[in-house]
């Protein structure tokens, strides 16, 4: 998905803030999603989630503003503070070591993602490759076992449960877009639904094997039966590019709708899980 920002200038400070709404979404969502069942709203959960968004608001600023280079700049380096202060606080204070490895994966998810747009750049005018998206949401999703391992103190089965849920429902969302987006700027009709089914092909397969994927965790009790449907919604928004691929929409507009798929995802996860 494209970045584009918004500029909050105050007292000579600039701070570029994703606009781009599904980013929100697949940060916030997972984070959400994992302190609702875990269920315990403490000081730990609220130092984690003002560190996971200050480095969100981190990476898309300088990413904007020149990378490395902007770092230095005082609004950056405020955010920056703000993250090491509850990060290490997270685990000197409240002794959440486990968050060191979720960490470590986090540095080699975003370095990875970082030399794909790099790569990618070079051949295509087009900011950010599928790929670099698909790791930019495993990046993302880390969130949730970021905010279970503060609630809890652990990550236990649960907690991964929920990881491996949002990881696989926003996999899916990033398709969707990807090739809703495509579709739109390919100036092309697609009068036929065989022609749509092979333009967006991913996107069929990758839900087609979701519901594979969801049907055989279900028996083997690696997720809870009613968490299929929390996926419902998604599935249905992907089949639906059968009859709306190549319309114009307001990106804006798309924007705005996988925040609000991304609440639904959210809620019908928690509700599963704490009320079934």
């Amino acid at each position: 998905m494209p970045v584009t920002t918004n500029s909050v200038q105050k007292k000579g400070w600039v701070l570029e803030l994703p606009a781009e709404h599904g980013a929100w979404g697949i940060l916030v969502a997972p984070l959400v999603s994992a302190a609702g069942v875990a269920d315990r709203w403490n000081g730990p959960l609220a130092l984690a989630a003002v560190c996971v968004l200050s480095l969100f608001l981190l990476r898309g600023s300088i990413e904007t503003q020149g990378g490395l280079r902007a770092l230095f700049r005082p609004v950056h380096l405020t955010l920056f503070s703000i993250a090491v202060v509850s990060g290490a606080l997270l685990l000197l204070r409240y002794h959440r070591a486990e968050l060191y490895r979720v960490a470590l994966l986090a540095a080699a998810l975003y370095f990875v993602q970082v030399w794909l747009v790099e790569r990618h750049k070079e051949h295509s005018e087009e900011k950010r490759s599928l790929a670099a998206e698909l790791v930019g949401v495993g990046l993302l999703t880390l969130s949730a076992p970021v905010g279970w391992i503060a609630a809890r103190g652990h990550l236990a089965r649960i907690g991964c449960q929920i990881w491996l849920l949002n990881l696989l429902f926003f996999l899916g969302g990033v398709l969707y877009v990807k090739y809703r987006v495509r579709g739109m700027l390919a100036h092309r009709s697609f009068p036929k639904r065989g022609k749509r089914v092979w333009f967006a092909w991913p996107v069929f397969l990758y839900h087609s094997l979701l519901i594979v994927i969801l049907l055989v965790l279900v028996p083997l009790h690696i997720v809870l039966t009613g968490a299929v449907l929390a996926f419902l919604p998604g599935i249905l928004r992907a089949w639906s590019l059968l009859f709306t691929l190549g319309r114009r929409f307001s990106i804006r507009r798309l924007g705005w709708s996988e925040i609000v798929h991304s609440a639904v995802f959210a809620f019908l996860l928690i509700a599963v899980y704490r009320w079934f």
